[in-house]
């Protein structure tokens, strides 16, 4: 398959040169920072499908090209989706609403589909994150087995302040991580944390200069590697059974539900227009309807 949205290429292990056993893939949008538009998730969903079935394969890193990792969801395409922009992908007609929530709703489940696929491959995985990981982008990392940060590196978990919520397992994996409050904190406000902090936390294993995030993480990929087949994909195996106590089939289907449920909301098409126009939210639903309190919103001043 020939991919845009994306970079593959296979390479030899540096440790034993003439063994071609290390991926790479590249996220490839870098004039968006490496945003997840349809394509970039059809295209990994394919392409992590292939590196699943390939038996010679033993280490993945993921990284991004240019200056970011992965700004997470492309938010004119989300925008798109849901009708939050004018002249929504050239839908009209009595089926419009109904095709901008199909088109939405599809583009999730596509995006979980590959996220479970990275979290569930064979193969050990790096994240070589050499700058910003946000949202999805930051859920990308928690779901590879390590976490490599460039000093450039910022992370965080933008989706409540954008009017969405984490869909990647990022509420299961991050309270692993960096425990449940900082967690919770990174959630709840979208704060932004630099390389080092996340390496303090727990959000990230190693922080290294910039220029040498690739060829320290070509180095680990390497020693990891040149171990016995069979004793790495077991031992990766079975750290992944328990770390994944806590992940079931429910899990997933509750986490899709919620975030379809969050995309029909005028909250959630508010935060993608302010986002995209660099100003604050104005989140009022569903209290533009006064509820619970439909009296008292209609008569605001009046005391008890």
């Amino acid at each position: 398959m020939e991919y845009k949205a994306l970079k593959w290429s296979v390479h030899e292990n540096p440790k034993r040169p003439g063994e071609p056993c290390i991926g790479l893939i590249t996220l490839n949008r870098p004039d968006y920072l490496n945003a997840m538009d349809p394509l970039m998730r059809l295209e990994l969903d394919a392409l992590l499908s292939e590196i699943a079935r390939n038996s010679i394969l033993k280490v993945v890193i993921l990284t991004g090209e240019g200056r970011g990792f992965c700004a997470g969801g492309d938010l004119h395409s989300e925008a798109e989706a849901l009708g939050a922009v004018s002249g929504s992908m050239g839908i009209s007609g009595p089926y419009k609403e109904m095709a901008e929530h199909f088109f939405n709703d599809l583009r999730h489940k596509v995006l979980q589909s590959a996220m479970r696929k990275l979290e569930d491959l064979p193969q050990v995985t790096i994240a070589a994150i050499n700058g910003p990981a946000v949202g999805v982008g930051l859920e990308m990392t928690t779901l590879c087995d390590i976490r490599i940060a460039s000093e450039r590196a910022r992370l965080g978990e933008v989706a409540v302040p954008a009017g969405f919520i984490p869909e990647s397992g990022g509420t299961r994996n991050l309270p692993k991580l960096v425990g449940l409050g900082r967690a919770m904190r990174l959630i709840l406000t979208g704060e932004i944390v630099d390389a080092r902090e996340a390496v303090r936390i727990g959000l990230v294993d190693e922080v290294v200069p910039h220029r040498r995030l690739l060829k320290e993480a070509f180095s680990l990929a390497g020693r990891i590697a040149a171990n016995p087949y069979l004793s790495v994909r077991q031992a990766k195996r079975l750290v992944k059974m328990y770390w994944n106590w806590n992940r079931t089939d429910e899990g997933y289907r509750q986490e899709l539900e919620a975030v379809l449920e969050i995309t029909r909301t005028k909250d959630c098409q508010e935060g993608m227009r302010a986002f995209r126009e660099k100003r604050a939210a104005r989140y009022t639903y569903p209290y533009d309807a006064g509820w619970p309190f439909a009296s008292r919103a209609a008569n605001p001043k009046k005391k008890d």
